[in-house]
């Protein structure tokens, strides 16, 4: 006799609870096309390396299992662009514009606000210099925790583990041109600060695990218009542009910097343009995915396989461990009201 093991946590859970208010203020979104019947996920994350933001909802974990695909901006699990010919010249071209930038008044003329904001001595002839007080600069910001990575990570070695096909919606080299565009954009721009993304992630950081998505709108249309153009604007075409291209192949599930997925110009709203139905997923449920590793480590040891939504453990004969249903849109809110069970109509499984 089959031996169904409830609520072990709240991921075998995955109780989808109706939100308090119906608005728009989700972190996971929920993708429908008219040319396929199983929807797909899109999740706003933050590139802050802490515990607290690895909490998620059950509905994000429960989306990541019915999917097929896992991606994020790039394909963190795949460390072989280092050896991609394409990716090679493209950094030995910018190796070269970097020692050229050298010789340019414009870049003497940035180092020399540099040090003059910020009260330091950067030798113009050295680039290094600039570059490593950028990264101490911007890694004050990150405070990153032990045991802990980027939560996009995280996410992806959690969707490889259960079986997952993962990949990126950028390519290396696209994001390595954005960087190197936004040093060319301050020989030019003035008003661009070194600190930039460390005040973006900052503000951003006090409004997203109330998953204050209104917020985070102001917060990104707020920032420097040239450098939310390059980082932001330019980009999530290109990543609602590959989202389609993997949507008509497969339903995954995609996960990006919540800064992609809002305003006028973001991720969601290109979608909408393109054709696609997207709506918020709201759940009070809510669990850590370091909670989450620690159970997928735990159930490693016996699992033979993943099959057909259920993990069948090995060594124990005829038991099975049910996964949660896919989330769903919110529901119309209705009064709840607790129901007894007939006894009379109630049977066992035996009595069946």
């Amino acid at each position: 006799m089959k031996k169904y093991f409830l609520a072990q946590a709240a991921f075998l859970q995955a109780f989808f609870c109706v939100g308090q208010q119906k608005n728009d203020n989700s972190l996971l979104w929920r993708i429908d096309s008219k040319n396929r019947d199983e929807p797909s996920y899109l999740f706003g994350t933050i590139h802050m390396p802490q515990k607290k933001f690895l909490v998620y909802s059950d509905s994000v974990y429960s989306a990541i299992q019915h999917t097929n695909t896992f991606y994020s901006e790039i394909d963190f699990l795949n460390q072989s662009f280092f050896s991609n010919p394409e990716t090679i010249e493209f950094l030995e071209e910018k190796g070269r514009y970097v020692d050229s930038l050298q010789k340019t008044d414009a870049w003497k003329n940035l180092i020399r606000r540099v040090n003059k904001n910020y009260n330091i001595n950067l030798d113009p002839e050295k680039p290094d210099e600039f570059v490593e007080y950028s990264q101490t600069l911007l890694s004050s910001y990150f405070d990153a925790e032990a045991d802990v990575t980027v939560p996009d990570i995280m996410l992806a070695q959690h969707a490889s583990s259960l079986g997952k096909k993962t990949g990126g919606l950028e390519t290396y080299v696209l994001q390595f041109r954005m960087l190197y565009d936004i040093l060319g954009a301050r020989l030019s721009d003035t008003t661009m600060q070194l600190e930039d993304e460390g005040e973006l992630l900052a503000q951003m950081k006090k409004f997203y695990l109330n998953e204050n998505i209104d917020s985070i709108i102001t917060v990104v249309e707020n920032i420097n218009p040239t450098y939310r153009k390059i980082v932001f604007d330019d980009r999530n075409k290109t990543m609602a542009d590959s989202i389609e291209k993997h949507l008509a192949e497969s339903p995954g599930f995609f996960a990006v910097g919540v800064g992609h997925l809002v305003g006028k110009a973001g991720v969601l709203e290109w979608l909408r343009k393109k054709g696609f139905t997207v709506s918020p997923v709201h759940s009070e449920n809510k669990i850590s995915m370091l909670i989450i590793n620690d159970m997928m480590r735990i159930y490693k040891k016996k699992a033979a396989t993943i099959e057909d939504g259920k993990i069948i453990q090995e060594g124990i004969k005829d038991v099975e461990v049910e996964l949660p249903p896919p989330p769903k849109q919110d529901p119309p809110k209705v009064e709840m009201k607790e129901v007894k069970p007939d006894k009379k109509k109630t049977k066992t499984k035996e009595q069946q």
